[in-house]
């Protein structure tokens, strides 16, 4: 099946070109993390033609349309382009959106969409070996990669030539060249590496190709909005604004569920404990204001919630007197939003799930925590069975389920 699926991806006569997105989860975002760097790869009769790597700044420099970004979004940017367009938490529709954007602002089709964790890349150097990067009087391995390209992209000497990302278009080649170059014990082990990126959802997948995408959709490697028949939880957070404060947050989800009435009352616990504030790292230190999406069965009702932050965000456009366009799929998300404004909590739908959305911003040293009580209805069958989805790049220090009588 591999074998076969490999072949489809690289082994065409005709060339096939893919977009690389580095999701940052240091600052995550619904399908992993922000999206600062991107890549194009481009395979041709089995062998890679081409591979560059690039600021996705650079590239939404050439977004001609002026497009209403959400509502979470609007107090930091005022049009919505690549780097942000990955909202919806079902890849697949992200995915589509991402390629959709990315046509407009580079000029031609990809034919698939892949997200890369950057721990892989850590990962990775642990089994190859340090990469030396003289010209940032830098050496770059498994422990100090993520740290010192972020030190690199937001305080080193490219950032005052508008090229804040250039070690990593630097980096990518040797990283390359060192690859092919590793033996054959290494490159089993980092075959190993990369299993284990995508059962983690570190790697991400979509396929214009109908056989691809099927191949990468029932291994689970597609990282779409789940459906099973039985109940079903997922918590996503989307930093706002919070720089890479996520490295240095613990986040734990504790699920407490007991049964009466015919409904089955959940009350679930998001913990959130700031470990930033005295770290050598600037943007380690910062407040972290998270986005926070629950996703349960379609139906739900939300009976309290507690903890969560009060804001009062206001956009930067006055979007009614601009000629903005407005997406239609986004306009269908937000259209399904009720606002509860004494709960600071809105009610909406999302891949035929309910969703709850709320703030939860969390200072240097504090621990926050937000508490939610819902229902479902009550299987009608015996037995009772929970799916919890993680969220890809959301990294948990602990998850509890207790079963209540």
């Amino acid at each position: 099946g591999y074998a076969g699926f490999l072949e489809a991806l690289v082994g065409t006569p005709l060339p096939r070109r893919y977009l690389l997105l580095f999701q940052n989860s240091s600052e995550l975002r619904p399908t992993g993390g922000f999206p600062g760097t991107y890549g194009i790869v481009t395979f041709q009769n089995g062998q890679l033609k081409d591979f560059s790597v690039d600021d996705i700044y650079n590239l939404d420099g050439q977004l001609r349309d002026l497009i209403v970004p959400p509502l979470q979004l609007q107090h930091i940017t005022p049009n919505w382009a690549l780097r942000d367009v990955s909202w919806f938490i079902d890849f697949p529709t992200s995915a589509k959106k991402v390629m959709s954007f990315f046509r407009k602002e580079a000029g031609y089709d990809v034919d698939g969409v892949i997200t890369v964790n950057p721990k892989l890349v850590s990962d990775i150097l642990g089994i190859i070996g340090p990469i030396s990067m003289p010209e940032y009087n830098l050496t770059l391995n498994s422990d100090n990669f993520l740290a010192e390209v972020q030190a690199e992209v937001e305080y080193g000497t490219n950032k005052e030539q508008d090229k804040p990302k250039q070690i990593v278009t630097d980096l990518a080649p040797r990283l390359l060249l060192k690859l092919y170059s590793a033996d054959q014990d290494r490159w089993l082990k980092v075959l190993q590496i990369f299993t284990g990126a995508l059962e983690r959802k570190d790697i991400l997948m979509y396929f214009r190709d109908a056989q691809l995408e099927r191949f990468v959709t029932e291994r689970g490697f597609a990282g779409q909005i789940v459906q099973p028949s039985s109940d079903y939880l997922m918590v996503t957070l989307s930093n706002i604004k919070g720089s890479k404060t996520d490295a240095v947050i613990d986040s734990s989800v504790r699920q407490e569920t007991s049964f009466g009435d015919g409904l089955v009352t959940h009350t679930l616990t998001i913990t959130r404990r700031h470990n930033g504030g005295r770290d050598r790292y600037g943007f380690y230190n910062r407040q972290s204001p998270a986005y926070v999406r629950v996703l349960v069965p379609d139906g739900a009702e939300l009976t309290g919630i507690s903890g969560n932050t009060k804001i009062s965000f206001s956009p930067l456009m006055d979007y009614a007197k601009m000629d903005f366009l407005r997406d239609p799929d986004l306009v269908t998300l937000e259209g399904t939003y009720r606002v509860d404004p004494s709960k600071s909590v809105t009610i909406y739908r999302e891949s035929g799930k309910t969703g709850f959305g709320f703030w939860m911003v969390t200072d240097p040293g504090e621990i926050k925590t937000v508490e939610l009580v819902y229902t479902v209805p009550a299987p009608l069958t015996p037995g009772y069975a929970l799916y919890v989805q993680k969220q890809p790049g959301l990294d948990l220090s602990n998850f509890e389920f207790a079963l209540r009588p």
